[in-house]
């Protein structure tokens, strides 16, 4: 039997701390520009076939030291950002402490801290935390739109949705003061770059077919070990100028780097994990949120918002 997923998911992290998790619906999107940097071309049919959850924010400083707070075997310090701010993203954190804290949490002690937004026990199983694929997150950034930024097009649309260089002050800010996207999460441009799974390459977009299903790219893909290649950062900063914020821009660096500008968005998956191959039976059985966007001809999918009345769950 089907199973309704709940939106919002929360994840409770101590006994005062939690995270809210939004569902991102399975569907197509056009990855990528055309007016953009080399890197982010050509644009390309992705597809997500499976719904997942991601952080309504990037995560918070006061989320990230409950956590490690919380277990007692944990050794990542539990302040370590340059704008220090409970309701702050973390930033001056690089992709192998993330990804160590994502790990903190699986199997049973994962799944007892899932809740409806109610506060009932929420009974899924084999999920996991981690970071998003970047198809993922640029998908979950657009939410249905086709433009710049997921507010629209040019200067004025980003001033609505995120934190640059031009209006930040040269600081990181509390999250949720800009505008919200279709699917109901915020900061995705500027304010804090994230971290994402995929190894960094260049030109990624060019080796890739068109109409791919769920795209990573794994350092074996490159001829290197994990500890050894550059991962992809998504969405620009308070640092970075606007051309470096749209929902295609993309940028990679070293696992072990830790800038003020660097954070991340935790996810929550469903099994598989991004290696393992995902039937549409398990999709099925995941969700009753039928696939979006997914005719058969690629030029009749309407990604506009009328076409998307899931999406309509931001606040």
């Amino acid at each position: 039997m089907a199973v309704e997923l709940p939106n919002p998911l929360i994840l409770q992290l101590d006994s005062k701390v939690s995270m809210e998790l939004r569902l991102i619906p399975p569907g197509r999107f056009r990855m990528g520009s055309r007016n953009g940097f080399s890197s982010e071309q050509p644009v390309h049919w992705v597809e997500i076939t499976r719904p997942f959850y991601m952080g309504k924010y990037p995560v918070l400083q006061s989320q990230w030291r409950a956590l490690v707070d919380s277990l007692k075997e944990c050794d990542l310090p539990p302040t370590l950002s340059r704008f220090e701010g409970d309701c702050h993203p973390v930033d001056q954190v690089g992709w192998n402490e993330v990804t160590r804290w994502c790990n903190l949490l699986s199997g049973n002690a994962l799944l007892s801290r899932l809740f409806d937004k109610v506060g009932n026990v929420v009974k899924l199983k084999d999920v996991w935390l981690g970071l998003p694929s970047e198809a993922e997150w640029e998908y979950a950034c657009r939410a249905g739109t086709e433009t710049d930024y997921h507010s629209g097009d040019g200067y004025a649309a980003l001033l609505t949705a995120g934190w640059f260089s031009e209006n930040s002050g040269n600081t990181t800010h509390p999250v949720g003061e800009k505008l919200a996207n279709n699917l109901g999460l915020y900061d995705m441009h500027g304010n804090v770059e994230e971290w994402c799974l995929d190894a960094w390459d260049k030109s990624a977009y060019r080796k890739r077919v068109n109409c791919v299903q769920d795209p990573v790219v794994k350092p074996t893909d490159l001829g290197y070990r994990d500890e050894n290649v550059s991962r992809v950062l998504r969405g620009g900063s308070w640092f970075d100028f606007a051309d470096r914020c749209h929902a295609a821009y993309r940028n990679g660096g070293r696992p072990s780097i830790s800038l003020g500008f660097t954070g991340f968005r935790a996810c929550l998956f469903l099994s598989p994990h991004h290696d393992e191959p995902v039937s549409k039976d398990l999709v099925r059985q995941q969700t009753e949120t039928p696939l979006l966007g997914t005719g058969k001809d690629e030029e009749e999918v309407n990604l506009s918002k009328s076409h998307f009345p899931s999406w309509e769950q931001g606040d």
